[in-house]
């Protein structure tokens, strides 16, 4: 599966993507809202598998500049674990590409795609308290947050009828 948008283009996880998420991951500003860097190498397992799903209920998608190039970010759709219509997304980037706006653009194609390509009616997000960029992302994307549960903050997104 391949999404395009006009900077950016949303493809399947290769193998040897793994390296560019691990670079990016192991950055202190990237650390600032996890304990330690995610393991790249399984969230690059995981979407391999998760591309050969039938029915496919989850995606983790490698975002890149144009149509080729290396991962500068990943987002993800996962339906598993969500009653029938409703979704988790997420998203993360190199911190070297913060502020350019793709992170917006690349959720923005992902929350169109689930709405009119899956039929999702209900997208949930969920963020640390203190991460306030991706708090900003998704109101602006029109999340709205619920009461915080511990040290998360929970967003949801009520979608129209594809």
């Amino acid at each position: 599966m391949v999404l395009v948008t006009f900077r950016l283009t949303l493809r399947e996880a290769e193998q040897n993507d793994a390296a560019a998420l691990a670079a990016y991951q192991a950055d202190p500003r990237y650390l600032e809202h996890y304990p330690a860097p995610p393991d790249a190498e399984r969230i690059i397992q995981l979407a391999c598998e998760w591309a050969a799903e039938s029915p496919r209920l989850n995606y983790q998608l490698i975002v890149t500049l144009g149509t080729h190039g290396p991962a500068i970010g990943c987002v993800g759709l996962r339906q598993a674990g969500y009653p029938c219509g409703e979704a988790e997304v997420g998203v993360e980037f190199n911190p070297l590409h913060w502020g350019a706006g793709y992170a917006h653009e690349a959720l923005s194609i992902l929350i169109g795609f689930a709405q009119h390509q899956l039929g999702i009616h209900q997208l949930w997000a969920s963020t640390m308290l203190g991460n306030q960029r991706a708090h900003r992302l998704l109101r602006n994307l029109g999340f709205s947050p619920e009461p915080p549960v511990g040290a998360a903050l929970r967003f949801g997104l009520r979608l129209a009828a594809a």
